[in-house]
């Protein structure tokens, strides 16, 4: 929902306009405390054992952490295509499948990730736009402790 939804519209004068953004600015505050108290004094399950889950059970409000719960759910449709590493940066190109209008669709994506320092981005701008960690950056994080525990194994054969 918009910002200013009920707060403003077409007849809105500037001076009304001006009253009515702080009208708006102190409703949304009182919504984040609202949400920040609730997340602190309940919590909301984790669907899957994932440590990575239970990071943002841990970290986010419950808002967010669903919007998280959600990536989760929608990663099983994802798969790693092809890795291509150049020193600490990898690349994931990440292939996803849905069903639209009845048709099979796969879409692809593309995770940039630093080994080095832990940086990760996706071409979809999921979090860019709205601050959410995105499915398939999700899908790579996972890929990549796999891929710590398959190196640690192989070292200590």
């Amino acid at each position: 929902m918009p910002f200013f939804y009920g707060y403003i519209n077409s007849t809105t004068t500037l001076q009304q306009f001006v009253h009515q953004y702080d009208n708006a600015l102190q409703h949304k505050t009182e919504k984040e405390y609202d949400a920040d108290f609730t997340s602190m004094s309940t919590v909301i399950p984790c669907g899957s054992q994932s440590l990575i889950e239970r990071q943002f059970q841990s970290e986010y409000t419950h808002a967010k952490f669903q919007e998280i719960q959600l990536g989760f759910r929608e990663k099983m449709n994802c798969v790693v295509g092809k890795v291509f590493v150049e020193g600490q940066a990898y690349r994931y190109d990440v292939v996803e499948e849905a069903i639209h209008n009845g048709e099979l669709e796969h879409m692809n994506f593309i995770v940039g990730f630093n080994r080095s320092n832990l940086n990760i981005n996706c071409s979809c701008l999921s979090f860019e736009f709205m601050g959410i960690v995105c499915r398939y950056a999700l899908l790579v994080f996972a890929q990549e402790r796999v891929n710590k525990a398959l190196e640690k194994y192989v070292l200590s054969r």
